[in-house]
């Protein structure tokens, strides 16, 4: 079976992290006879580095790779490109499947259409937009509405994301469907096993919140947290923030809030960490926290779990779905209860053994071995 895979796409690290993992091990799992050929532009080429220094020696011979033109790197590009040049290079290449990360529909091609929905961006507010950006979170909603009506299959990245889906479609449901979690990098899971059994000392009052620092992160209320566990709670406690910015100009009002709130002393802000010594953060720290009021997953809170370290998240996204047992939730925006988690977290001992214990087995759900198998059943291929 030929499947062609469109990651045009798939443009940030976290996207880049989900589908080479899943193809990584959609290679393991299926016989010699399955091939990917896999759509790349200049801008994420790096895929199929990747795809090639990642995957079984035996396995890189059943990858090919084509490049798409350099206008498909923007998102009004890739509609055209897709819409003109897409099926007429489907035809020529024999594929038997198409699938895409985009979430999205394309019009036009021969063979059977699956998808996987990853992205909430289009569907829940996250901050104000500018004119170019309503008009594609717009397109995109309808395309998924499409989606919704003519492809063959979604796999969801959780049922939160399914569940935005249907909403923004009316109700409608999907021919057929599958909750295909994100997971953690196969070839890490040994490493990050044998760090956590290590005896190292954790920081028994520091916070550590990973992210790609937007708005919708919500990183005011995690500070409002914070000065309410130092000054109600009388709790030392210390916040790590990791991870590139959005945008300058939320770095410079977190800069300034962090200031307002005399926090100076209690908080750091890292940028991009090796794997490495991001690994060695989530060891580190007592307690993971993210507030954020819009997640389809969160690898960096499952990447926590695997490492012992309990997390502290908000309702009303895909949190407490994937967090789990291992996991305390609050109302988003809410500072107060926050602070009263983080609080019995960082205090109580056994508690926190307790919930350190129920992280690292609710992260063990995700590795693609067998996160795959749902993705292998949607797509109608066995498994070897």
């Amino acid at each position: 079976m030929r499947i062609f895979i469109n990651a045009l796409s798939t443009t940030n690290e976290s996207g880049r992290q989900v589908l080479c993992g899943l193809l990584v091990e959609l290679l393991r799992a299926t016989h010699a006879a399955h091939t990917l050929t896999i759509l790349l532009h200049r801008d994420n080429a790096d895929i199929a580095d990747y795809l090639r220094s990642h995957a079984d020696p035996e396995h890189t011979a059943r990858m090919t790779f084509c490049k798409a033109s350099g206008v498909t790197r923007h998102w009004l590009g890739r509609s055209v490109y897709e819409s003109v040049r897409l099926p007429r290079l489907l035809e020529r290449s024999g594929a038997d499947i198409y699938l895409s990360p985009s979430g999205g529909w394309v019009s036009g091609l021969s063979c059977p259409q699956y998808t996987l929905a990853l992205n909430p961006w289009a569907m829940v507010a996250t901050g104000s937009r500018g004119v170019a950006e309503n008009i594609k979170a717009w397109l995109q909603r309808r395309g998924y509405r499409q989606a919704i009506k003519r492809i063959d299959g979604i796999g969801y990245g959780s049922m939160h994301m399914r569940d935005l889906y249907r909403a923004n479609a009316g109700g409608k449901q999907e021919k057929r469907s599958a909750i295909v979690y994100p997971a953690l990098p196969s070839d890490e899971l040994s490493a990050m096993d044998v760090l956590w059994r290590k005896d190292l000392p954790r920081d028994t009052h520091q916070i550590l919140c990973v992210s790609h620092m937007a708005p919708h992160k919500d990183i005011e209320t995690l500070l409002q947290a914070l000065k309410l566990l130092r000054e109600t709670y009388q709790v030392p406690a210390t916040l790590r923030l990791v991870g590139r910015w959005s945008h300058i100009q939320y770095k410079r009002k977190i800069d300034m809030f962090v200031r307002e709130l005399a926090l100076g002393q209690a908080v750091t802000m890292d940028g991009f960490l090796s794997r490495h010594d991001l690994l060695h953060a989530y060891r580190h720290a007592k307690v993971y926290c993210l507030l954020s009021r819009s997640e389809s997953f969160g690898i960096p809170s499952v990447e926590a779990q695997r490492l012992g370290t309990p997390v502290v998240a908000a309702h009303g996204s895909a949190a407490s779905e994937v967090c789990g047992d291992g996991g305390m939730y609050v109302d988003a925006g809410d500072a107060e209860g926050a602070a009263t988690c983080l609080a019995r977290l960082l205090t109580d001992d056994d508690y926190w053994q307790n919930m350190s214990v129920a992280a690292r087995k609710n992260a063990q759900r995700f590795e693609y071995a067998k996160t795959v198998r749902p993705l292998l059943a949607l797509l109608g291929i066995e498994r070897t």
